[in-house]
């Protein structure tokens, strides 16, 4: 109504610069007909080209808050207006990259119209692939590598190409290698992107800077894990010690030939759960002490980060062993009273050193399109083969041999 009395509305600004479409772009779901920015834009379309004091345009502004069908919309209405550019040389695409706005991003991959402001370079020279591994962001790394128009090897002013960005990344000191920037900078180099002109030297100071200026906040975050880790494994410690000594269907009478002895002793799955419990207990054991050294202040970083390391893979693998000794433990049970239950406690068991690595397998599948986009389905299934069943061995090896020695334990009967 207030357009109909007065349309010249459509062009005042603010204090900012801003005008009423700069405000409408900013508003949720307001892409449709009839909607409050559809309204605004139909009675001022010239508003598109109106940036505010900050150089923002409507479409910056409708990027940094993750509004795709405005940005749709406003294609739709002038396609040419994706390749505006704020003071600092940014387009929509560098705007919802450093705003981390996965749906913005991936929206511009896939539209083919807007191809040409793919490798667009704002002022500091950096391309919406150069920002969104500044961002640590995996699924806008992905959607923008996927394209394969987007080049991996542009230069930013410091010198720095797309891999350089990942390398200095990637935190110095404690971390873990499931961390998004350890991927990216992995595909990056399966991808065979190149570093710049100013080769990897130049990035060694900066970052042996960052290592020692973090020291303080590294012996805070290993303290912090060795007490958070330190719980689980005590438990599982604790569990598995007790279980042994409390086995699943109790020892026979005194007056029995074997007194004493436990009844279920003979059997596989009996074999199979003392040795289960007994690495349950024996790794985390390990790890705890392993986690009582990383936390002594009087050893050197290097050191505690060694046994943090040793604890942290020692506790993940007692877990793996105390699943094992769990439904080694209910199968003994419950199989001879109601055996299928007994197999889906079996079956189901494992998804818990499974649901572990849930991070791993999400980044993995996440990678695997854009780099059978850039060197090959072949060569793609070959690497995420490699690791995936690398991962798995080293996570049920200990299924193996609890089986396998059970086994050959019984065979030398």
């Amino acid at each position: 109504m207030l357009l109909e009395w007065n349309n010249d509305l459509t062009t005042q600004r603010d204090e900012n610069g801003r005008t009423p479409l700069h405000f409408a772009a900013a508003l949720v779901r307001q892409s449709k007909r009839g909607s409050i920015c559809w309204q605004v834009l139909e009675a001022n379309p010239a508003a598109l080209y109106q940036s505010d004091n900050d150089g923002l345009f409507p479409i910056h502004v409708a990027a940094s808050v993750g509004e795709r069908g405005t940005i749709t919309m406003f294609l739709n209405k002038s396609p040419s207006s994706a390749g505006l550019h704020d003071t600092k040389g940014r387009t929509f695409l560098h705007v919802a990259a450093e705003k981390k706005k996965v749906g913005i991003v991936s929206y511009g991959c896939r539209n083919q119209s807007l191809s040409w402001i793919l490798n667009m370079q704002d002022n500091d020279g950096n391309t919406a692939l150069h920002l969104a591994i500044q961002a640590g962001s995996l699924l806008m790394f992905c959607a923008l590598v996927g394209n394969r128009q987007i080049h991996l090897n542009l230069t930013n002013k410091k010198g720095q190409t797309p891999l350089d960005i990942s390398r200095c990344e990637i935190p110095p000191g404690l971390f873990d290698d499931k961390n998004s920037e350890t991927k990216i900078h992995f595909a990056l180099k399966v991808a065979n992107a190149r570093s710049g002109a100013c080769g990897c030297d130049n990035f060694e100071e900066p970052y042996s800077h960052r290592l020692k200026h973090n020291a303080r906040e590294e012996s805070e975050k290993a303290r912090e894990s060795t007490q958070t880790l330190c719980i689980g494994v005590v438990l599982i410690a604790t569990v598995t010690f007790g279980a042994i000594f409390a086995l699943p269907g109790g020892y026979r009478a005194d007056e029995h030939t074997d007194g004493g002895t436990p009844t279920l002793a003979g059997r596989y799955s009996f074999d199979a759960f003392i040795i289960a419990s007994t690495f349950a207990f024996m790794f985390s054991s390990v790890a705890t002490l392993s986690l009582m050294y990383s936390g002594y202040s009087i050893l050197n970083p290097q050191s505690r980060r060694i046994y943090l390391v040793v604890a942290l893979y020692f506790g993940s693998t007692s877990v793996t062993c105390f699943t094992a000794a769990f439904a080694l433990g209910m199968y003994m049970v419950l199989a001879p009273i109601a055996y299928k239950t007994a197999i889906a406690i079996c079956v189901t068991s494992p998804l818990v050193v499974l649901c572990n690595k849930l991070e791993f397998w999400l980044k993995w599948s996440l990678l695997a399109r854009p780099l059978c986009t850039r060197i090959g389905i072949i060569r793609t299934l070959v690497i995420v083969a490699q690791r995936i069943l690398f991962n798995l061995f080293m996570e049920f090896w200990p299924f193996i041999f609890i089986f396998v020695w059970a086994a050959y334990t019984r065979n030398q009967l």
